[in-house]
C-alpha cells in the first residue's frame, strides 16, 4: 500500500483547476467571508488560498504535502500537522475558516458529520466559513458517455475527466464513497492507450500521468451531491447557501459551501 498524500506533493504543479483553485476562485472566497482584516483557519495546504487574510494557520494530516505544497510560513502564517476531525486548535479562535475540496478528502458520511462539527466548534459566534465542493450530480454519469464526450472535445483537461469517472464510480449509500485505485483502474478501462488519449485531445501525458499516483493507494473520496451536504451542513449551521466558485472547467460541480451561525452543542 502506497503512502497516498506523501505521493500526491510530487504531482501538485500538474494538477490544474477543477483540482486547484484559480485566482478567480480565491477572490470569490475573500468577498464572501470578508477577509482583509481575518484571523483564518485553512484547512489543507492550498498555496492559492495561502494569501488570504491578516493570519492564517494550516492544518493538514501529511508533514510531506506541507514541506511539499505549502507556500512557508512568515510572520503571519504557519501550518502544522493535524486531525481536521479533532483540530489541535481552542473553541471559538478564528474569525473565517477556508478549505478546499476538504469534504471529499474525507472518507464517509461520518466523517463529514465530524468535520462539520469541528468547524463549528472553532469558528468564532457570528462568523462563516467557506468550503469549495465537489459535488456529484444527482443522476449518474454514463461511462461510455464520458468515453464519447472527451473524444468529442468536450471534457476541457484530464483533471476534469478524472473528476467525472471518479464521481460515476461513486457510490449510492450514505458515504458517496469511491476507493482512488477504482478511479484508475476505470480510467484504464476506457483509454487503454494514452498516447492516442493525448494525441486525440492534446492533454500532455505528464498531466494524464498523474493518475498513476492512485495506483496501490487504500485512500478514498467522496462525492455526496450537492443536496446532501447542504442538508449535513444544516445539521452543525442555521445558514448555508451555495455560490458559484468561478468559470473553470467542471466549475459548475464545485461551488463554495458557505456556512453561518454555527449551532451550539
Amino acid at each position: 500500500m502506497t503512502n497516498h498524500w506523501d505521493n500526491y506533493h510530487r504531482h501538485w504543479k500538474l494538477l490544474d483547476a477543477p483540482l486547484r483553485p484559480t485566482a478567480e476562485t480565491v477572490g470569490i472566497f475573500d468577498r464572501e467571508l470578508d477577509l482583509g482584516n481575518a484571523n483564518v483557519l485553512l484547512l489543507g495546504v492550498t498555496p492559492e488560498l495561502a494569501i488570504l487574510g491578516r493570519s492564517m494557520l494550516a492544518v493538514d494530516q501529511s508533514a510531506t504535502m506541507i514541506s511539499g505544497v505549502w507556500a512557508g510560513d512568515n510572520a503571519s502564517r504557519r501550518a502544522l500537522a493535524g486531525n481536521w476531525l479533532d483540530l489541535p486548535v481552542e473553541r471559538a479562535s478564528f474569525d473565517a475558516i477556508i478549505g478546499d475540496g476538504c469534504l471529499s478528502a474525507v472518507d464517509s458520511k461520518a466523517a463529514r458529520h465530524a468535520l462539520f462539527g469541528e468547524i463549528a466548534r472553532v469558528l468564532k459566534p457570528g462568523r462563516r466559513a467557506a468550503i469549495r465542493v465537489f459535488a456529484r450530480p444527482e443522476k449518474t454519469d454514463d461511462l461510455r458517455g464520458i468515453e464519447a464526450l472527451v473524444l468529442a472535445g468536450g471534457v476541457e483537461n484530464f483533471h476534469a475527466l478524472k473528476w467525472r469517472i471518479a464521481m460515476a464510480c461513486t457510490t449510492d449509500d450514505c458515504d458517496n464513497t469511491v476507493n482512488v485505485q477504482a478511479i484508475r483502474y476505470t480510467f484504464e478501462g476506457l483509454f487503454p492507450d494514452r498516447e492516442v488519449l493525448a494525441a486525440k485531445t492534446g492533454w500532455s501525458m505528464a498531466s494524464i500521468n498523474t493518475i498513476d499516483v492512485y495506483a496501490g493507494s487504500e485512500t478514498k473520496y467522496s462525492f455526496a451531491t450537492l443536496a446532501m451536504l447542504v442538508d449535513e451542513a444544516s445539521d452543525w449551521f442555521e445558514q448555508v447557501r451555495v455560490t458559484p466558485s468561478g468559470s473553470y472547467p467542471l466549475a459548475e460541480r464545485c461551488p463554495l459551501l458557505v456556512l453561518g451561525s454555527a449551532k451550539l452543542r
